[in-house]
């Protein structure tokens, strides 16, 4: 079979749309505007006919019985006219044969008017005869009928004109009566009849009247009803046409309508038709390019029509294929299947299944394959379509895949942590063996069953919980910690899971991994139980320290204060400042304890950024003056003063990088700089750097610069001293305030050799800008107009006060040697002010400063120094290092724009009053004995109690005796919280001040909470005692 038999084939195959898909509904719609087309002419002349035969018919009748009522009204006035003239005539009538005539014919016209009037009132018909000519041979007779209808109604008028027609009648007859007496007394007319004839004539004329205007009335009322009539009829007619005219247009509209549906509909009928016949050619293209195997075959199962998939797997043509039988495909299946197949399609059903064969090459393959029967129009079978796909390596695939499931599932039964499969209903669906075995199952039908009988919240608690994104797959993994819990096995357990959300068979299900902790939670309990043994060793030991440092450093103070020699003092102040340096390093343990066991808390509240570094440089000014260090600071001018933090902590973490900067620094400087990193509204970053010039950090000793009890090497320790906390201290610190820390070295700025490379710690905290506190410390606007000369042979400090001075507004000269500055001086220059380091001077004397003198007369001079103000007399003023900003700039207003120091109190403290007793609370003889010397020092009398108990006794019996009491903390008998306590309820009101070596955070809360107003820690100094018994006291 050829083209032309598929052809046919695919004529019969339903791939369009059939014409009778198109004719019924075209049909019925031309019914449907038939069916509104004859209604359209159905109103039309219903409309029409209404109008005709109901309204304009009616009205033109009532207006023509109006037009007789007119006419016999008008006949009426003609007798009324006639009888008046006949009653004015009675006075002129002289023969009784006249008299008779007007007689006869007043009667005749009265009855005629009566008759009129009775037929204008209830309707019916008068007969009129005319003359035609002055002879009067010829009449004409006209009937006049007039109906009283409905629309018009009656005259009411006319009902009141025949009573006084009968009242004519009568006066004519009594006229005409007088008239005969007249008449027969000898045609001699008395006076007296002729008034009785005139009297008679009056009353008629007045009836006349009357007639006349009820006449008029009814006349008027006929013409307006004519007229109404006539406007009413000219309405309708008018409302007709209108009507007509418009159902015309209606008719019209609709015929054209109709005529473009039709039209509109052959035309769609005309696209539908080629786009079956477009869709038919897609199909038929489609089924060509169809990558499956298409067959067409007859009842008989003769090929008729096969696609180019077809060809090119079997390797044949379409002219060899075409006419051949099909023998079930080539199948390999047995018999019974065949059967089957045929069965199905002869009853018009598809079937579909999986066929087995050799092809051409002899290689069995297999065939998913679609048969389904084709109905012709008759609706029996008249094709066959076979639909083949080659699924060979689908099933080789599929195989492949099972084995792959059977070994990951062999993988997953032995891997040696526990695998749950749950649902988004938090089911649990599938367990491996492992997870059986943690929850103390023998075998895994018995977990499976167990798990798929409870719900997931009743096995499994949430301890903690975090997630994570995964670099690799993009996946979002979640982390927990969870105890496990099957109560039937007595099973406990503290695991760790990961959960990795997945797709099986397009379903999202979670896969949870776990594993058994709870041995390594023991350990870690373990850990936080010596830990916290650890601490209140520590806590203890710090106590036991501090209470003989006590008595060590008040005598050393108190020795201080006596006459020394320059040996002694200098030994007095070796044991301050060893005294000072082991505090430190119990500091630093105690610090580094709190933060490890997690008790550290960070403050917020407002500082004065400049003021904490002015402090810093003053807190670590002796250690660089002892070394020759220059020590410098540098915030940017952009940054507010005030912000909000924990100032404490900050200094603390400067205060351990900037004391290892100088440890380890031998000559050169230490330099702390402040900038701004980043700033989003209110919210500041800053980035801190304490760079330095000192013996730098190996690179392989980076990384481990940070770590407890590290330092560089061995021989560091050794040689500098230290606990090697001070780093790790730092680190948990600024990462505790939510900041970073990091270490550069050799230092990028500057590098003094080989041997010094130096280093750069760097670290950036948060801060809230203060918006309440206003910032006033520097007035930059009167500072303008002034000019500068700076002389310092140190680069970076050069830098740093000539930044300084532009950013005040002043306009600085640098120089870096004497020589130089003397030149600018000599110059047309002017300058307000000299700044001069006293580096530059090879030698103090009094010639080089009169040298400056005499080269800048005028012009005032401050010298920073480190050497001692007393070595340089000559200058205006002389500032010690390090270069405090704020400092320095008050002595340019007062020195250089003359401004007036403001009045600042006083910071000597006047010794209280002799009269003032104080109560020691102390059970160490020796601290008794010392705080004893340090009260009599300030000039106050003492008196001691060796634990609680006793200063209970001594109050209670004379509280009014002693102005404050200083109460240690730890005391046999009563300790001190306890015994404020029960001081505090017998109503004693004297000041409590604590005194002890508990200087944890939270020992000051416990001693107010307790009762007592205020705290000092132990080792005491004499003038932080004596600050705070002024204050009480």
């Amino acid at each position: 079979m050829g083209h032309k038999t598929r052809r046919n084939i695919f004529k019969k195959i339903p791939f369009g749309q059939d014409r009778g898909f198109f004719r019924e509904p075209l049909i019925n719609k031309l019914y449907l505007l038939l069916g509104i087309f004859l209604f359209t002419i159905a109103a039309i002349l219903t409309i029409d006919n209404y109008f005709d035969k109901t309204h304009a018919i009616r009205i033109q009748s009532t207006i023509r019985n109006q037009e007789k009522k007119q006419r016999m009204e008008s006949l009426l006035k003609e007798n009324l006219l006639f009888i008046n003239l006949s009653f004015k005539s009675y006075s002129t009538i002289d023969h009784p044969r006249q008299l008779s005539n007007i007689q006869q014919e007043v009667r005749q016209h009265i009855k005629e008017s009566i008759n009129i009037l009775e037929k204008l009132d209830k309707g019916g018909s008068i007969t009129v005869v005319e003359a035609v000519n002055m002879e009067d041979v010829d009449r004409i007779t006209e009937v006049i009928e007039y109906k009283n209808d409905e629309f018009t109604g009656t005259i009411p008028e006319i009902r009141d004109i025949i009573p006084l027609m009968y009242e004519l009648q009568s006066l004519s007859a009594k006229i005409t009566g007088s008239i005969k007496g007249q008449l027969a007394a000898e045609n001699s007319i008395e006076k007296g009849q002729n008034e009785t004839i005139s009297f008679y004539q009056k009353q008629a004329e007045s009836i006349f009247d009357r007639i006349y205007e009820i006449e008029n009335q009814a006349s008027f009322r006929i013409s307006k009803t004519i007229s109404a009539l006539n406007e009413k009829s000219l309405f309708f007619y008018d409302r007709y046409f209108k009507i007509k005219y418009l159902s015309l247009l209606v008719f019209s509209l609709v015929v054209g309508i109709i005529t473009f549906i039709i039209i509109n509909q052959i035309r769609l009928v005309i696209l539908h038709r080629r786009k079956a016949e477009d869709t038919n050619k897609k199909l038929l293209k489609a089924v060509e390019q169809s990558p499956v195997s298409i067959i067409i075959t007859n009842t008989n199962g003769v090929i008729e029509y096969v696609n180019k998939s077809f060809e090119q797997r079997n390797e044949v043509t379409k002219k060899e294929i075409e006419g051949t039988s099909l023998h079930l495909l080539q199948s390999e299946n047995e018999d019974e299947f065949a059967g089957v197949l045929l069965e199905t399609i002869q009853e018009g059903k598809t079937w579909n299944g999986e066929i087995r064969s050799k092809n051409n090459k002899g290689e069995t393959v297999w065939d998913k394959v679609y048969i389904s029967p084709v109905l012709n129009e008759e609706n029996t079978i008249s094709n066959f379509i076979a639909i083949k796909e080659d699924v060979t390596e689908k099933r080789l695939l599929t195989q492949s895949l099972k084995e792959s499931i059977e070994t990951l599932k062999t993988i997953t039964e032995n891997l040696p942590v526990g695998i749950l499969i749950t649902d988004k209903g938090q089911g649990i669906k599938e367990v491996n063996f492992t997870a059986a075995t943690l929850m103390g199952f023998d075998n895994l039908d018995e977990a499976s069953d167990y798990v798929k009988g409870h719900n997931y919240n009743q096995l499994f608690e949430t301890l903690k919980r975090e997630q994570y994104q995964d670099d690799a797959s993009g996946l979002t993994i979640s982390a927990l910690e969870e105890r496990l819990t099957i109560e039937e096995n007595n099973i406990s357990r503290t695991i760790l899971k990961n959960i990795i959300p997945v797709k099986i068979n397009n379903r999202e299900v979670r896969l949870e991994a776990f594993m058994d902790i709870t041995a390594q939670k023991e350990v870690q309990q373990r850990e936080a139980e010596a830990n916290k043994a650890k601490s209140e060793f520590l806590a203890n030991m710090s106590h036991e320290i501090r209470t003989p440092m006590n008595g060590i450093i008040g005598a050393t103070e108190l020795l201080g204060q006596t006459r020394l020699n320059r040996d002694q003092q200098n030994i007095i102040t070796i044991i301050s400042r060893s005294c000072d340096n082991l505090l430190n390093i119990i500091n630093d343990i105690l610090d580094f304890s709190k933060i490890e066991a997690g008790k550290m808390k960070i403050e917020h509240y407002p500082f004065n950024l400049r003021s904490t570094v002015d402090y810093l440089l003053d807190q670590m000014a002796f250690r660089s003056h002892d070394k020759n260090i220059e020590l410098l600071a540098s915030v940017e001018e952009t940054i507010p003063s005030i912000l909000i933090g924990d100032e404490g902590r900050l200094i603390q973490v400067i205060i351990n990088l900037m004391g290892n900067a100088v440890k380890f620094t031998q000559e050169g400087e230490v330099v702390l700089k402040v900038d701004i990193e980043r700033q989003e509204g209110k919210e500041l970053r800053l980035h801190f750097a304490i760079e330095d010039s000192g013996i730098g950090i190996p690179p392989d000793k980076i990384e481990k610069i940070f770590e407890s009890f590290t330092q560089a090497d061995g021989s560091t320790t050794r040689k500098y001293g230290g606990t090697g906390l001070g780093t790790s201290i730092s680190k948990m610190l600024v990462e505790l305030m939510g900041g970073k820390i990091w270490v550069e070295s050799p230092n990028p700025n500057f590098a003094w050799s080989e041997e010094n490379p130096g280093s750069v710690f760097h670290f950036v905290l948060p801060f809230t800008i203060d918006r309440k506190q206003v910032n006033e410390e520097f007035d930059n606007e009167k500072m303008k107009s002034l000019r500068a000369l700076i002389v310092d042979n140190h680069k970076t400090n050069l830098l740093l006060l000539k930044k300084t001075m532009h950013n005040w507004g002043i306009n600085p000269t640098a120089v870096s040697d004497e020589k130089s500055a003397l030149e600018k001086l000599i110059g047309e220059e002017k300058f307000d002010f000299i700044i001069i380091d006293s580096h530059i001077f090879s030698k103090t004397n009094e010639s080089q400063i009169e040298e400056f003198k005499k080269a800048a007369p005028g012009i005032k001079t401050m010298l920073f120094t480190s050497q001692g103000k007393h070595n340089f007399a000559g200058f205006d003023t002389v500032l010690e290092k390090p270069i405090k900003h704020t400092e320095l700039y008050k002595t340019i207003s007062q020195l250089v724009l003359g401004e007036k120091e403001e009045d600042q109190a006083s910071t000597t403290i006047s010794n209280p009053n002799k009269n003032k007793h104080i109560l020691l609370v102390e059970d160490n003889p020796i601290n008794q004995k010392i705080t004893e010397k340090m009260l009599s020092r300030i000039g106050l009398a003492t008196t001691i109690a060796n634990n609680g108990q006793e200063a209970l006794s001594m109050i209670i019996d004379d509280q009014d005796s002693f102005d404050a009491i200083l109460m240690d903390v730890q005391m046999p008998v009563l300790n001190g919280l306890d015994a404020t306590r029960k001081l505090r309820k017998e109503g004693v009101i004297t000041p409590i001040i604590a005194m002890t070596a508990n200087v944890l955070k939270g020992d000051r809360e416990l001693c107010l909470e307790a009762g007592m107003n205020d705290y000092i820690g132990k080792p005491v100094k004499l003038n932080d005692l004596q600050h705070i018994l002024q204050k009480w006291t």
